[in-house]
């Protein structure tokens, strides 16, 4: 890692490498997988069990913290739905290595660490750990840099430190590997002979000429067609694969919005507007907006023109130095800002530069005294000036490993001053090109000089002043007394309907609500969930604060894990089964009659003749996306004859094949066809191998008893 990295983040090097390791787990477990707040409550001394063996409720809580707290480190925010989305990828994670890894040790597959080598200093190492470790001028992943890192690593004596990297970087890999060798075994195993694809050109090129006759299913009414639930059942039971059913519940909710009155929106533009001239007179910009709680903090720096993005950027440019706009609403605020100086800056900016540091920016400890790091830099500037090598000096004496060997040169743009050292970036944007100093910075002092500056256009320094517009303490009270009164007179669920009806609240609904989602239909509600999974149909709930909303719910229904019910079913089923007995109906109309045009009059349908009718071909002139039709064309018992009723998708049909033929065949490329089919077989097992694992697993999911 780079001193300049340092200064762009002002972050220890391996703090920065550990968060990004913590991530790459996940990422490594997704690509498998294809699928982030600790909640442990101590009710459970296990997460779940997968074909027997327990997953440590503490372990698996340790690696929940973990990837949240990488998160957090990032600046990114961990709501309910991203916890539950890394909850999710720690569980998959766990289900993968398991079921991996008993599959593999049957078969004495193993990983080296030569192999693990090999993907981890290469270009197919982990994405993350691989931009940990990419020269920020050329791109290119510096695979010593990452080497000597990890060499320090394993002759670290914190466990804790070396645990991290082996469960969220080799373990991963690890299995990533495993996996990769196991599903070869079947993906390498996709074959298609000649004699197949020699069939497949032969059926496709089969054309047919039909007469048809067919009558719609539309022609006998609903109504007259009763499908009971011992029907519906009896078709559920034969197809069980088809109508697996999870644990879930279903809620009726009413809400109560805490969202900011207009009342609550004046009362901020006001507040910004009795500020305005105190703004205005203001010499210190910076303690101004601090003072008043601004929640754009203050940014002594430029911004060039076309960077700007706030709602009022084309007032700002206009109006002159030390004058105010405002109140404008930008996102969820209202803002008043001040223009406090312009000038002209460039937007890219090339310079070179030779750190004598006085800190270990990993550790922040000094170093060196400033004195002597000092006398080290101007004797270093000396000797540049008297016709010394500057990218010699700095491959040699430079302590900045991610410039020495480019002769210590970086290209900035304007977009990274914000991330620079303050005096760093203020000597690259502000001294002109050819300036050649020794500049003192938080980190140690630089031999510097300006390169090249390009792009110049003005910039403009602003102090923003602003104010979100949230909900007042009397809308949330509102709000909040509202739904308490809802739940003092609806104590079931009859009593809920009512006191609906009567207060004219609207009544939402949310189905198929599973133990680990994170929200239930529109409601994005961890402890929500967990609420209607520790209590029974029936029960309504307190309010739930969702910030925004309260939310008052009744749980309206609850199915079972096993098969779905007619109930649920039947909106499946039903049709299936009127269509099928329509077809009945229909076909017995028409009985033994053999004649298109009186089977046609018999049904009210039409008939028709299709002379292009080919094997290939999902959609049939006429008559629509009729598989089974197509497949009785070019059955050898219905040349010349009526065939016995079809019964399609939109109704029942008739045909006599009069011809069957094949077109010319054009030559085809049996080889790349080959490579097409059998490249698609591969697809399909990669992932039905690891689905099938899955499935013919036996895995009991016991977060939420543990806490989840």
């Amino acid at each position: 890692m780079s001193i300049i990295q340092s200064l762009r983040d002002k972050a220890a090097v391996l703090l920065s490498v550990m968060i990004a390791i913590s991530l790459i787990g996940f990422l490594v477990q997704d690509a498998f997988i294809g699928r982030s707040g600790n909640l442990f409550s101590g009710q459970s001394n296990t997460a779940g069990t997968i074909n027997g063996t327990a997953i440590d409720l503490v372990e698996f809580n340790q690696k929940v913290n973990s990837a949240e707290q990488s998160y957090r480190a990032q600046g990114l925010q961990t709501n309910d739905m991203m916890t539950q989305s890394i909850i999710e990828n720690v569980w998959n994670g766990y289900i993968q290595e398991e079921l991996v890894n008993s599959e593999v040790k049957k078969l004495g597959i193993t990983v080296t660490p030569k192999e693990l080598g090999a993907v981890l200093f290469s270009e197919d190492a982990p994405q993350e750990f691989r931009q940990m470790f990419t020269d920020r001028n050329t791109g290119m992943y510096d695979v010593n840099a990452a080497k000597n890192w990890f060499n320090g690593v394993k002759k670290s004596t914190k466990e804790e430190d070396v645990r991290m990297v082996v469960d969220q970087l080799i373990k991963p890999v690890e299995i990533n590997l495993l996996t990769q060798k196991y599903v070869s075994l079947f993906t390498q195993a996709s074959y298609v002979p000649k004699w197949m694809l020699e069939k497949m050109n032969a059926d496709n090129a089969m054309i047919a000429s039909v007469d048809f006759a067919g009558g719609p299913y539309t022609s006998i009414p609903d109504a007259n067609v009763k499908i009971s639930d011992q029907e519906i059942s009896e078709y559920v039971n034969n197809h069980k694969d088809d109508f697996k059913q999870e644990y879930v519940k279903s809620i009726s909710y009413v809400t109560f919005s805490a969202n900011p009155t207009t009342a609550d929106s004046q009362r901020v533009f006001n507040n910004l507007v009795s500020l305005k001239q105190e703004f205005l007179a203001s010499n210190d910009e910076k303690g101004f907006v601090t003072r008043n709680n601004t929640t754009l903090p203050f940014y002594d720096g430029f911004a060039l023109k076309s960077k700007l993005q706030m709602g009022a950027k084309d007032t700002i440019i206009g109006m002159s130095v030390g004058s105010v706009v405002g109140p404008y609403i930008d996102g969820g605020s209202y803002v008043i800002a001040k223009k406090i100086a312009t000038k002209t800056l460039p937007d890219s900016v090339k310079l070179r530069h030779i750190l004598v540091g006085t800190i270990n920016p990993q550790t922040g400890q000094q170093t060196r005294p400033d004195s002597i790091a000092k006398l080290k830099a101007d004797s270093i500037f000396a000797v540049i000036k008297s016709g010394g090598n500057f990218g010699q000096l700095a491959a040699q004496l430079s302590e900045d490993e991610g410039s020495k060997q480019n002769g210590g040169e970086y290209q900035f743009s304007s977009t990274d001053a914000s991330t620079l050292d303050k005096d760093f970036s203020n000597y690259m944007l502000n001294k002109p090109k050819g300036s050649f100093e020794v500049l003192k910075t938080s980190f140690g002092y630089h031999v510097i000089e300006i390169l090249d500056q390009k792009n110049f256009e003005p910039a403009y320094k602003v102090a923003y002043l602003a104010k979100s517009i949230v909900a007042s303490e009397e809308t949330d009270n509102a709000a909040s007394s509202a739904a308490t009164q809802f739940v003092g007179t609806s104590r079931d669920a009859k009593s809920f309907d009512e006191t609906a009806l009567k207060m004219k609240v609207e009544k939402n609904f949310a189905d198929n609500i599973r133990e680990m989602d994170y929200g239930a239909g529109q409601l994005s509600s961890r402890a929500l969930v967990k609420w209607v999974f520790e209590n029974k149909v029936g029960t309504v709930s307190e309010p739930f604060d969702l910030k925004d909303q309260y939310v008052v719910a009744v749980i309206t229904n609850e199915i079972k894990e096993g098969v779905q019910p007619p109930g649920l079913a039947r909106v499946i089923v039903e049709p299936i089964l009127k269509s099928k007995k329509k077809a009945a109906l229909l076909s017995q109309k028409v009985g033994a009659e053999k004649n298109l045009e009186k089977i046609a009059s018999i049904l009210g349908g039409s008939t028709g003749r299709v002379d292009t009718l080919r094997f290939a071909d999902p959609f049939v002139t006429n008559i629509g996306t009729e598989i089974k039709v197509i497949g009785a064309a070019f059955n050898k018992k219905n040349l010349s004859n009526v065939s016995e009723a079809i019964a399609g998708q939109g109704g029942v049909f008739y045909i006599k094949v009069n011809n069957v033929s094949s077109l010319p065949s054009a030559a085809v490329d049996l080889v790349s066809q080959k490579k097409s089919l059998e490249s698609q077989l591969k697809q399909y097992a990669g992932y039905s191998t690891m689905e099938a694992l899955r499935k013919s697993a036996e895995i009991v999911d016991k977060r939420r008893e543990s806490g989840y």
